[in-house]
């Protein structure tokens, strides 16, 4: 009789998603592999910049992404040399905050909890701002309409589309079949992997494999798909996150 594989776990996310995830896992002696989901493709800032610098200077910058500050505040930053140290750059979570930071900005503040709506919340609060939110085409304007209805004048911008990456090879294909575990960020992931895998192959994934969403969007959107076991963790750290697969690894019956 063949000794037992470890579990597998496969994430598929962004590139640069959760990049510690996979360490912490082959660690605890799980198998982890990482497959493409939709590909952050920036938008030319000709076509974006000319609205912020038409717009009243604003006092609030929003990203509810580290990909919007790669696509949005870095060439945003070199059009207009430094920001006013007045301006407050707002991060919807912990990753958004950290790429902020790097990028050489000071000023980052976060609501107590995570996500679009926490900023929305967190921002009720105070003074009527001049907002700048940095958004990919697929996040929708909810956000600034939320912050409008507030009172908030914002200017709403797009400075990054996302893109589904080559159909999988039959390597992907072979790994997603053993998954024990299966690790998907966004509604918009599960949405490119139901495209990529066709029907038959997806609604098979779908009954058998374990699935671990991040966020009640992501939530709505495996049931509507039809996965029968999700597990929803918070928006949150990735040592968290790391610590949420590793108790469902423990707990998933074997």
């Amino acid at each position: 009789m063949s000794p037992r594989l470890p579990p597998a776990v496969v994430l598929l996310a962004a590139p640069g998603t959760l990049e510690t995830v996979g360490p912490a896992l082959r660690r605890s002696g799980a198998r982890f592999f990482r497959l493409a989901s939709l590909e952050p493709r920036p938008v030319d800032p000709a076509r974006w910049l000319k609205r912020i610098e038409q717009a009243p200077p604003p006092d609030t910058v929003v990203l509810t992404s580290r990909h919007a500050v790669e696509a949005g505040v870095r060439p945003w930053r070199r059009s207009v040399g430094t920001f006013p140290p007045t301006v407050e750059f707002w991060a919807a979570g912990p990753g958004t905050a950290q790429a902020l930071r790097r990028s050489g900005i000071r000023r980052v503040r976060r609501p107590p909890t995570v996500g679009a709506t926490a900023v929305a919340k967190a921002l009720r609060k105070g003074a009527r701002r001049t907002i700048v939110y940095l958004r990919s085409e697929v996040a929708g304007p909810g956000l600034a309409r939320a912050l409008r209805r507030e009172g908030h004048r914002v200017v709403d911008v797009v400075v990054y589309g996302l893109a589904a990456p080559p159909p999988f090879t039959a390597r992907e294909r072979r790994r997603l079949d053993s998954a024990d575990m299966l690790v998907v960020t966004s509604p918009s992931g599960l949405s490119a992997l139901r495209s990529r895998l066709g029907r038959e192959e997806f609604l098979r994934l779908s009954r058998n494999v374990r699935l671990v969403v991040l966020g009640e969007r992501s939530r709505k959107a495996a049931a509507a798909h039809g996965f029968r076991h999700t597990s929803v963790v918070a928006p949150t750290t990735a040592q968290r996150f790391t610590r949420h697969l590793l108790r469902e690894l423990r707990d998933a019956p074997r």
